[in-house]
């Protein structure tokens, strides 16, 4: 919708003002009011239009949001500058919605702003929603003359449309998973958590881009995509990939599109529906993740393995040299640049910032050659750098693997790992048997590494909590990995 600059009654200003005598001489002078004090100066009301108290749809496709009015004669109307709203009382940035003036009216578009309050909520629940509305004009005078930046801030209440009630069938999934591959007559049923929100576990069928939808399980006939079709839920943008956000359905009266929303890249993943607000999140299950970077020439391999932290947060410790810049491969893409975790922009060194897979820039250490923990949180899709003082950080010269598998021999026997990166080890061996073994440093026993608990194997995992007790590893072929600062390790099992 395009701004309207109102200046009204500019050409009979310009006659009247022909004949007239010094007495309006001075009318030029409020350009200099502060912003502030420029629509009291003019005794400019601005104040909530006849339709800010609107439940959507909007009958007439308009809404009137605010009206600016004042009983002087030297107004001759107002030229629209800008419009933003917020969540009554937030703190965060407002969002910017398109209006125009009509008159006295400042009227915007009913669906902009039923999408934009959704936005702000995060939510489509068909509540009451309470705006800080800020109009941002100027104040056009008879003589010709505006008093820029005048602004006004008035409140607007907004109930969005109602939802589809909760699907007493449920919900189900469609899309290019290993389990169904778009099978009309095999679906991903949702399980119910009994609080409106539903959960389906997937594993992706590409490394590239996969489709997906939610569907509304009382249209479900087995393999009939026209009564499947009467019930989707997907993504007014085509080719979303982002991890969450709002949904749209079939019927929607706000948004017009109900397209499948993507995935990038193989892997497992958790997808949750809220029937309650009209929203989905998509996390990846806990993975493995492997740096690519300065430190290993940018070459896709697995000798850097972030560690780690549980709740699908992994991390990284080290001085970071050189050009101290990095990407993330997950297990199943490494080497597939399409789609690598990294910033949204090249060679990003904030301290914080959002994790893309598709075109991603390369993180860098906010300060190169200083020691950092880099973590990443993938249910989030965050990452940040903690810098740590190095008066803190002690040097080995060697860490180690010995245990049952060489009868704790102390005596030249026990498997030195690789320095990958300052104080990061990594090493391949095969246990013949089923073994206890602990890292340890220096070839000797005044610092060592272990497991929380033997008694609780390794089994299918890699990594148990830390602790003194030796780790029970069963035979077979094993990456064995080690941070020498925060003791973190993982031991891989190798197909």
């Amino acid at each position: 919708m395009k701004k309207t600059l109102l200046y009204s009654m500019a050409a009979l200003a310009s006659i009247a003002l022909a004949s007239c005598t010094g007495d309006y001489d001075d009318w030029a002078s409020p350009q200099s009011y502060p912003q502030e004090d420029a629509a009291a100066a003019y005794g400019v009301t601005v104040a909530a239009g006849a339709e800010a108290n609107v439940t959507m749809p909007a009958e007439d496709g308009d809404v009137v949001l605010v009206s600016i009015t004042t009983d002087n004669q030297q107004v001759s109307g107002y030229s629209l500058n800008g419009l933003t709203i917020n969540a009554a009382g937030e703190e965060g940035a407002p969002l910017p919605l398109d209006a125009e003036m009509v008159g006295n009216d400042v009227v915007v578009n009913a669906t902009e702003l039923a999408k934009a309050v959704d936005q702000l909520y995060g939510s489509r629940a068909s509540e009451p929603r309470t705006l800080d509305v800020t109009t941002d004009f100027s104040i056009n005078l008879a003589n010709g003359d505006a008093v820029t930046s005048a602004k006004g801030k008035t409140l607007a209440t907004v109930t969005p449309a109602p939802l589809p009630e909760e699907d007493p069938e449920g919900y189900y999934l469609l899309g290019a998973f290993t389990t169904g591959n778009w099978d009309p007559a095999a679906p991903v049923w949702m399980e119910a958590q009994g609080d409106g929100t539903y959960k389906a576990t997937v594993t992706t069928a590409t490394s590239g881009a996969n489709y997906w939808g939610i569907y509304m399980g009382s249209h479900f006939v087995s393999g009939d995509w026209d009564s499947i079709n009467q019930g989707v839920i997907g993504s007014e943008t085509a080719d979303n990939a982002e991890p969450q956000g709002l949904l749209s359905y079939t019927g929607d009266p706000i948004y017009t599109a109900t397209n499948s929303l993507v995935i990038n890249g193989e892997g497992t993943f958790e997808i949750t529906f809220d029937a309650k607000n009209f929203t989905y999140t998509v996390i990846r299950s806990e993975a493995m993740y492997y740096l690519v970077g300065a430190m290993n020439g940018w070459a896709a391999s697995t000798q850097n393995m972030l560690y780690t932290q549980g709740g699908n947060v992994y991390s990284y410790t080290t001085l970071w040299e050189g050009d101290a810049n990095l990407k993330i491969w997950d297990s199943k893409s490494l080497g597939n640049w399409d789609v690598c975790w990294g910033a949204q922009e090249d060679n990003m060194n904030y301290e914080s910032g959002s994790l893309v897979n598709t075109g991603a820039g390369s993180m860098v250490a906010p300060t190169k050659g200083e020691y950092y923990t880099f973590t990443m949180d993938m249910n989030a899709q965050t990452y940040t750098w903690t810098k740590l003082d190095p008066a803190t950080i002690t040097e080995y010269t060697s860490v180690s693997l010995i245990g049952g598998f060489n009868n704790w021999d102390e005596n030249g026997t026990e498997v030195d790992l690789a320095e990958v990166a300052p104080h990061n080890w990594y090493g391949v061996m095969t246990l013949e048997a089923d073994s206890e073994l602990k890292f340890r440093a220096n070839h000797g026993w005044d610092v060592s590494w272990g497991c929380a608990d033997k008694s609780v194997p390794l089994g299918d995992s890699y990594y148990l909590p830390i602790g003194g007790d030796n780790i029970t590893v069963s035979a077979g072929t094993y990456a064995f990995y080690l941070n020498d600062i925060t003791g973190e390790w993982s031991i891989v099992r190798q197909e």
